[in-house]
C-alpha cells in the first residue's frame, strides 16, 4: 500500500505527462521540484541486502545513507550538468537528467546488521551492501 506522498508523486507525473502530450516535445519545463527519486535496484541474498543507486555525476561528499526506524534513507544532491568549455550562448532543447535534492526511503528488514554497512560509488553507481546480523543469517 503506497503512502499519500507516493500518491501525491504519481499524479504529478500523471499530470506532468498529460501536459507533454499538449505541448508537444519542444516544451521546456523549468519547475524546480523539492526533490527527485533516483532509480535503484534491490537485490536480496541469504546473507545481505544489496541496494544499487543510478547516481552518476554526484560526488560522494554529496551522499548521506542511514538507517533509521527500519528504513534505509538515501539522501544527497546532484549539480546540474553543464557543458565542458562552452565559448558561446547555449540554447537547452530537452533536459531530462534530474539534479538538486533527493531522497529515497527503502523499508528494510529488521534483521540486518546496521552497524557493518557499507557504501561503494562505481561507474555511476552506489552499491549498499547490508550484511544480515551474524544469528539471522539463513542456512
Amino acid at each position: 500500500m503506497g503512502t499519500l506522498e507516493d500518491s501525491f508523486r504519481e499524479l504529478a507525473r500523471s499530470m506532468g505527462a498529460m501536459i507533454d502530450g499538449v505541448t508537444g516535445p519542444n516544451y521546456f519545463r523549468s519547475s524546480a521540484r523539492d526533490s527527485w527519486d533516483p532509480q535503484l535496484n534491490v537485490y536480496e541474498m541469504t546473507d545481505k541486502l544489496v541496494v544499487c543507486v543510478s547516481l552518476a555525476g554526484i560526488q560522494p561528499g554529496d551522499l548521506d545513507v542511514q538507517v533509521d526506524a527500519g528504513i534505509l534513507h538515501i539522501r544527497g544532491h546532484r549539480p546540474k550538468p553543464t557543458v565542458p568549455d562552452a565559448t558561446s550562448e547555449i540554447s537547452v532543447h530537452l533536459m531530462e537528467i534530474d539534479s538538486g535534492r533527493f531522497h529515497r526511503k527503502i523499508p528494510v528488514p529488521p534483521d540486518l546488521d546496521f552497524d557493518a554497512c557499507t557504501a561503494n560509488y562505481k561507474n555511476g553507481y552506489v552499491w549498499i551492501i547490508l550484511p544480515r546480523a551474524r544469528d539471522q543469517r539463513h542456512g
